[in-house]
């Protein structure tokens, strides 16, 4: 994030993208959340999250079922966001989002401490529909990254990015087949083949959980979550088109304002 003291003329004031990148993820027929306070939306408590509006208005991300009013919103330096806390389910999810499990892209923008690790941020599961699907999730587990499928079709696992601390982080994500492709911010694309995971669908999309169920409390970890982007059929970061191609060009330039 940029800070000046001094006052500036309207014209001088960007937004960051957010109106261009908004767009482009619509036109493809993605979906993003993002935490301000017109999307999330809190109870009478002014805490307490219970939905999160998408930014077209269409959509929202709505708690799950073990998630008993544990959610609650967090204001840091760059906006709101869902605040996690270790052992506890905050998860949301947005309910059969997509058909497309073959290619798809996902991105998410989050904090935690330097010493903590936020586990499950994003999941995208068939929640069981048909015998044997399973889900594909993507987990910070401190020094490492790692985004796997329940049937290890698909596994990568990175270390985390030298200097990750305390501020904005994002992860950006392509599954495309029988390959799997990991970034952390602007840095190295880490790929990985192995076979196509077996994903139900219409599938589901969860947010800081990785299915409906009330344990798996290892799995949950401290973070604040402040934007997620869907993208189905569209493969940011392997051989792609030229959509592809501007789809992660507007997301970086967003990510840029955002820190």
């Amino acid at each position: 994030m940029i800070r000046l003291d001094a006052e500036l003329p309207k014209g001088a004031l960007l937004d960051g993208h957010v109106a261009d990148l908004s767009a482009a993820i619509g036109d493809c027929g993605g979906i993003w959340l993002h935490g301000d306070d017109t999307s999330l939306k809190l109870a009478k408590d002014g805490q307490t999250i219970i939905g999160w509006r998408a930014m077209d208005g269409r959509h929202e991300a709505l708690p799950i079922g073990p998630n008993a009013g544990n959610a609650r919103s967090a204001r840091t330096e760059t906006g709101l966001g869902l605040r996690c806390r270790a052992g506890e389910n905050c998860g949301f999810h947005l309910p059969d989002l997509t058909d497309q499990v073959e290619t798809f892209s996902m991105a998410v923008f989050f904090r935690t401490d330097p010493q903590a690790e936020a586990r499950t941020l994003l999941t995208l599961n068939g929640e069981g529909k048909s015998h044997g699907s399973g889900y594909l999730f993507l987990s910070d587990n401190g020094d490492s990254i790692l985004v796997k499928d329940t049937g290890e079709n698909l596994v990568l696992d990175v270390p985390r990015a030298a200097g990750a601390g305390s501020g904005l982080r994002y992860l950006v994500v392509t599954v495309c087949g029988d390959r799997i492709a990991l970034r952390e911010g602007s840095g190295t694309v880490h790929q990985a083949r192995g076979n196509r995971p077996r994903l139900s669908t219409p599938a589901s999309l969860f947010i800081g959980a990785r299915s409906h169920r009330a344990g798996l409390q290892k799995t949950r970890g401290d973070s604040v979550i402040e934007d997620v982007m869907f993208w189905p059929a569209v493969s940011l970061l392997l051989p792609r088109t030229a959509r592809d191609r501007d789809q992660l060009t507007m997301l970086d330039r967003y990510a840029l304002w955002r820190r």
